[in-house]
């Protein structure tokens, strides 16, 4: 397996932590409203469902190869 393969599936994890960031910041500075956690917690199936196709889209690529 190539270096580039197991990198590829970290940027999922650093893109999520950094959204979440950037939310909180902006719902801190009133530039969201303070709610929009309780709005965005209702698309938590989201979440699994990307999960999953990350672990799927790593597996197609080192078996491709």
């Amino acid at each position: 397996m190539s270096l580039r393969y197991r990198r590829s599936g970290h940027w999922f994890g650093a893109a999520i932590l950094i959204a979440v960031g950037v939310i909180g910041l902006m719902a801190n500075f009133d530039i969201l409203p303070p709610n929009i956690f309780n709005q965005l917690w209702k698309l938590w199936p989201i979440i699994p469902l990307a999960i999953g196709i990350d672990i799927l889209m790593r597996r197609r690529q080192t078996t491709d190869t």
